[in-house]
């Protein structure tokens, strides 16, 4: 008989009194939470524009990825939160540096606002093992 996947949390939220995990783990399934364009080491949210903090986000995406043992290869779906549609094309240049070759399921849709203030965009993923 085989055994029923697994939950796990890999990532923890970043401060304990946030009631999400950044990053679970579910059988061959990796769900990252929406991340934003924020250094980690500095705190501080990518300057300049939306594609800086486009790449910021999804460099903060893929820490995630590899902690949890897979990579932007394996991604299946990622959903993008953008203020401003008229930025679509600054931030689909910089996402198009991480998915050169079979691109994954893609949604972007414009927000009136994001949790973090300084944020212009916001990206969730959802990737296999």
């Amino acid at each position: 008989m085989s055994q029923a996947p697994k939950r796990k949390v890999v990532s923890p939220a970043p401060a304990a009194n946030l009631p999400f995990s950044t990053c679970i783990s579910y059988g061959d399934l990796v769900f990252v939470s929406g991340l934003v364009g924020r250094n980690p080491q500095t705190g501080e949210i990518a300057q300049g524009d939306i594609a800086e903090q486009t790449r910021q986000t999804l460099r903060n995406i893929q820490v995630h990825l590899e902690k949890a043992g897979t990579s932007f290869n394996k991604a299946l779906k990622l959903t993008i939160f953008i203020l401003d549609m008229s930025k679509f094309g600054e931030m689909n240049q910089a996402y198009r540096e991480f998915f050169t070759d079979e691109p994954p399921a893609r949604s972007c849709v414009q927000v009136v606002a994001l949790p973090d203030k300084e944020a212009l965009v916001e990206i969730e993923i959802i990737a296999g093992r």
